[in-house]
């Protein structure tokens, strides 16, 4: 009987189906947040590279400008900021960085709500079959009542 209970558990309610699902998908999380880990890295580096760049510039600048004043030297390193190749290119990989944090995060928040989707389903599986438990319970005392109560009226 159990053996049926089990095959029924597997084949109808597809329970070893579902929590091979979401083992599969907590593999795919870890592997995700360690991309998602080396992903921020590289940002972290390319914006310590960006404000290198940009000290760098800044000196480049006021040693070749020596006399423009705070004001004139701000509003002209804006200027110097936008047309420097380095810094554009920096930018570039920044944005693209990002994207690709964004993209994973995305992915992320994805492989969470399957998860927890599987996760609900397990539990209305388990639910269901502590339901079908209790009935085959119940459907087992009833008959070893029936029985008792036949073994009673034949021994009177």
């Amino acid at each position: 009987m159990a053996a049926k209970a089990i095959l029924y558990a597997e084949n109808q309610l597809g329970v070893h189906e579902v929590h091979e699902r979401v083992s599969r998908l907590l593999v795919d999380l870890d592997v995700l947040l360690a991309d998602l880990d080396k992903a921020q890295d590289r940002k972290r580096d390319l914006n310590e590279r960006f404000s290198d760049r940009e000290v760098e510039l800044i000196d480049e600048m006021r040693s070749v400008h020596v006399s423009y004043s705070d004001t004139r030297f701000n509003s002209e390193m804006k200027l110097w900021r936008r047309k420097d190749k380095d810094l554009m290119r920096i930018q570039v990989e920044i944005n693209t960085a990002l994207s690709e944090i964004q993209g994973r995060e995305y992915d992320l928040d994805i492989i969470k709500l399957r998860i927890r989707a599987g996760c609900s389903r397990m539990e209305e599986l388990g639910g269901y079959l502590h339901y079908l438990a209790a009935v085959k319970e119940g459907e087992t005392a009833q008959t070893q009542a029936d029985n008792s109560n036949k073994k009673d009226t034949t021994t009177t």
